[in-house]
This record gives structure tokens, sequence and C-alpha cells, in this order.
């Protein structure tokens, strides 16, 4: 059986770049460097890093650059490709994400008590 290389999806804005609110199209937060160190951990474990993000691969990919952040693809995962717009990973790392569960109804108070990292709802 052929072994897949771990995939991690990253969002961009809230864990790449500092998001305390939408400014705008070209205004992302300052980069964080625990992120980036986590990163380079990754990448010198094998994995495939693929960033994604509401925002175009156009803008945030000189962001990444400037900053010296790891990745190897924005908003797409080419060797997985499946045709739908979310890239496919082995794991997602995002600030507003919320695991399921397993149970639906038991995740509904997670779900509406939501916050990210920093308090923001």
């Amino acid at each position: 059986m052929l072994e897949r290389q771990p995939t991690i999806a990253v969002d961009f804005d809230g864990v790449i770049s500092e998001h305390c609110s939408w400014e705008g199209t070209g205004k992302p937060g300052q980069p964080r460097g625990d992120v980036r160190q986590a990163l380079e951990t990754l990448r010198q474990e094998g994995w495939k890093i693929v960033i994604y993000s509401s925002r175009a691969t156009i803008e945030i990919t000189p962001y990444l650059l400037d900053n010296e952040i790891p990745f190897d693809e924005v908003n797409q995962n080419s060797s997985r490709a499946y045709g739908g717009p979310k890239p496919s990973a082995t794991v997602y790392w995002d600030d507003r994400a919320c695991c399921y569960s397993g149970d639906a109804l038991k995740d509904l108070d997670k779900i509406r008590n939501f916050r990210t990292w920093d308090g923001r709802k």
C-alpha cells in the first residue's frame, strides 16, 4: 500500500497572521513567529504544508514569501485534487474550528459558546 505524505492545511487569518478584525484585502496582520516555527518543524518531519484562506492566492503568496513562512501550496493540494474548493489534508489547523465529536447533539453547546483562541467570537 502506498503511504501518502501527511498534509496540514493551515488557515491564514488568525493562525499565520494576527487577526484582530477584518481590515480588508491587502491588510493581513503581523506573522506569528510560533506558527512559523511549528511549520518549520513539520516541514523537517516531512509534512506537506497547504495554506488556505478566503483571501486570494495571489494576495497571500507574497506575504508568505516575504515573511519566510514555509508552505508548498496555497488554496489547493495538487497531490490530492478532488475538484472542490477545500484543499484535502490529513489535518486542518484553524482558529475558528470546532471539532466534530461523533455526536452532533453534544456538540451544540460547543458551537453555541465557541470562541477563538484570543477570545473573539
